[in-house]
C-alpha cells in the first residue's frame, strides 16, 4: 500500500516539474488559445442566438360533441382535462411532421431567414438541417410538450415559438374537421336512408288504412262487439275478410315503424353531434407558457468555449512536449 503510495506521490511530482520546466511554453499556447477563442466566439464571427420557449398540455378530447352533449350519466373525457402522456406523444409526432414543418417554413419564410438561395438545389436538405438545428420539440416529464426555438433575433424566436403552436392547433382541428366531415356525410346518407325506409312503410300502412285495416286488435275486438249485438252482415264479414288478409302485414308494419322511427331518431342525434364536430371550434392545447423575447444570448456561451479552448491546449501541449522530450531523451541517449 505504501510502496502504492509512494509511486503516486513520485508520478505526481514527475508532472509537476515537467508542467514547471514547460511553464513558460505552456502560459504562451494557453494565452494564445484564450485569445483566439475570446475572437472566434465574438459577436463578429459567431453570431450570438436567443431561446425562446413555448409550453401547453394538449387536449385529450378529439370531439366537441361528445365532450359536451352526451348523456350525464355516462363518463366521458373532460373537454378540460389536461394531457396525457399518450396524447402528448401523438402530439409530439405531429409536431414533428413534414407536414407541420411545411406550414411553418412557409408562414415565417425560414428559408428566406436562414439566407438559403431559392434557386439552390439542396435548399430542402439545408432548410431540414437548420430547422432541425434551431427548432426543437420535447415531452417532458408531467406530460406537457416544449417548443424551443433559437434565432439571431429574439423577436422572431419568440414568434416561430408561439407560432408553432398556433399552426399545431389549426393542424389538429383540420385533421378533426375532415374526419368529421367524412363521419357527418356517411350519417347523412344514411339518415335519408332511414327516411325514406319509414315514408315507404307509411305509405303502405295509409293503402291497407284505405282497406279499413289500421288497428288490428281494436278493430278485432269492435267487430266481435258487434257481431254479438246485431249479428252477421255483408259489412262485417267485409271488414272480417279484409282484417284476415292484411292485418298480419299491418301489424308487422306498425312494430317495423317504431323500430325504424327509434332508430331514426338516433340517427338525427348523430347527425346533429357530426354538425357540431363539422362546425364548432374547441382549442386543442392548453398554453401553460407564451414565448417571449429572451433578454440574454443562450449561444454561443463564451466562457465554456474559453475554458474548454484553454484545457484543450493545455492537455494537447503537454501530449506534444511529453514527445518532444521523449524524443530528445533518446537521441542523447544514442550519441552517448
Amino acid at each position: 500500500m505504501n510502496k502504492k503510495k509512494k509511486q503516486y506521490y513520485f508520478e505526481l511530482i514527475d508532472v509537476f516539474h515537467f508542467v514547471i520546466k514547460w511553464r513558460r511554453k505552456l502560459i504562451i499556447i494557453c494565452s494564445v488559445s484564450a485569445i483566439l477563442s475570446i475572437i472566434i466566439s465574438s459577436p463578429y464571427i459567431i453570431k450570438p442566438k436567443y431561446l425562446s420557449t413555448a409550453v401547453f398540455y394538449p387536449s385529450t378530447n378529439n370531439s366537441i360533441s361528445s365532450a359536451l352533449l352526451t348523456d350525464s350519466r355516462v363518463k366521458q373525457k373532460d373537454p378540460l382535462e389536461f394531457g396525457e402522456q399518450v396524447a402528448a406523444q401523438q402530439y409530439v409526432q405531429i409536431l414533428e411532421s413534414d407536414y407541420l414543418r411545411g406550414k411553418v417554413i412557409k408562414n415565417f419564410n425560414l428559408i428566406e431567414h436562414y439566407r438559403i438561395e431559392a434557386d439552390d438545389k439542396e435548399k430542402n436538405y439545408k432548410m431540414g438541417k437548420m430547422y432541425d438545428k434551431n427548432i426543437s420539440v420535447k415531452k417532458t416529464p408531467y406530460a406537457s410538450i416544449e417548443v424551443n426555438v433559437l434565432d439571431e433575433s429574439p423577436q422572431k424566436a419568440a414568434d416561430v415559438a408561439n407560432g408553432i403552436v398556433s399552426i399545431l392547433d389549426s393542424v389538429k382541428t383540420e385533421v378533426q374537421r375532415k374526419m368529421a366531415m367524412q363521419a357527418l356525410h356517411i350519417i347523412e346518407a344514411e339518415y335519408k336512408r332511414k327516411e325514406e325506409e319509414i315514408n315507404t312503410i307509411k305509405a303502405r300502412m295509409s293503402e291497407l288504412g284505405a282497406k279499413g285495416v289500421y288497428n288490428v286488435e281494436e278493430q278485432s275486438k269492435a267487430i266481435t262487439e258487434l257481431i254479438g249485438k246485431n249479428g252477421m252482415n255483408e259489412n262485417i264479414r267485409k271488414q272480417q275478410n279484409n282484417l284476415a288478409m292484411f292485418g298480419a302485414e299491418s301489424q308487422s308494419l306498425y312494430s317495423t315503424l317504431e323500430l325504424q322511427v327509434e332508430q331514426l331518431n338516433e340517427l338525427k342525434k348523430k347527425l346533429d353531434q357530426a354538425k357540431i364536430d363539422v362546425e364548432g371550434n374547441l382549442s386543442n392545447v392548453f398554453i401553460l407558457q407564451n414565448a417571449s423575447p429572451a433578454e440574454r444570448k443562450s449561444y454561443p456561451i463564451r466562457y465554456l468555449i474559453v475554458i474548454g479552448s484553454i484545457l484543450g491546449s493545455f492537455v494537447l501541449a503537454c501530449i506534444v512536449l511529453l514527445f518532444v522530450e521523449k524524443f530528445r531523451s533518446e537521441k542523447d541517449a544514442l550519441k552517448s
